[in-house]
């Protein structure tokens, strides 16, 4: 008995499908989130700041020599931020939790928005005007389909963009009249563009306010880190 052919895994998720401005609309709270984050973070440095600099005036205003204010101001530096670090850990990671959780929800939007090809498949589905323009374009010759692109890229007719696409799809590769991609590109590239901008910007908040809490607990900054994030902000 042959063996049955494979099939493609769907990696199916959980995670809702969002519209274009409702992914927009999460980069933009985000990005607030992630800067909310950040501001607590410099407020914690400012409060531990503050513990360093009364000990090394209480010791000047003793009469210590600055070698000893510098170590009363390092261990009343060292106190507070243990101290900080144990009373803000709830705090902080409520933050980086919302944070992830908005990330998180982009699963299944990130694959539906994968591609142009992807996003102008689905225009028209299980319409009517769909299912006329497949069904009079199913046979149509090589200048028929291409004239028929022309039309759509004019008109920025989505729909029977999305039927010329599926009807070149059965075709063999060299034989078809035109880039699926191109009329897809021409079509939606824009819009998923711009989603995929918003999705990246959602998850580099994110992570920047993960790499901001490590550097902060560590108490040191974390080079490697930091040049992952950038080449991402780059790509």
């Amino acid at each position: 008995m042959a063996d049955p052919a494979p099939s493609l895994p769907l990696n199916i998720t959980d995670r809702p499908i969002l519209a274009t401005a409702e992914v927009i609309s999460l980069a933009e709270v985000a990005a607030r989130r992630a800067e909310k984050f950040g501001q607590l973070i410099d407020t914690l440095d400012a409060g531990i700041a503050a513990r360093a600099t009364d000990a090394s005036d209480s010791m000047a205003r003793a009469g210590f020599d600055p070698k000893d204010q510098r170590a009363a101001a390092d261990k009343a530096a060292a106190t507070a931020r243990r101290e900080v670090a144990t009373n803000s850990s709830d705090t902080r990671w409520a933050h980086l939790k919302e944070l992830n959780a908005a990330a998180d929800s982009l699963a299944t939007t990130a694959q539906l928005w994968a591609s142009p090809v992807s996003v102008l498949a689905r225009a028209g589905l299980g319409t009517p005007e769909r299912t006329n323009y497949q069904q009079q374009l199913t046979g149509s010759g090589i200048v028929e389909l291409k004239n028929a692109a022309l039309l759509a890229a004019a008109t920025n007719n989505k729909v029977l963009g999305a039927a010329l696409v599926a009807v070149i799809d059965r075709m063999p590769a060299r034989s078809r009249p035109f880039s699926a991609h191109d009329l897809a590109d021409r079509l939606v590239g824009e819009e998923v563009r711009g989603v995929q901008s918003a999705i990246a910007a959602v998850k580099t908040a994110a992570q920047r306010a993960i790499n901001r809490n490590r550097e902060w607990e560590a108490g040191r900054s974390r080079p490697l880190d930091r040049l992952k994030l950038a080449i991402k902000d780059k790509d």
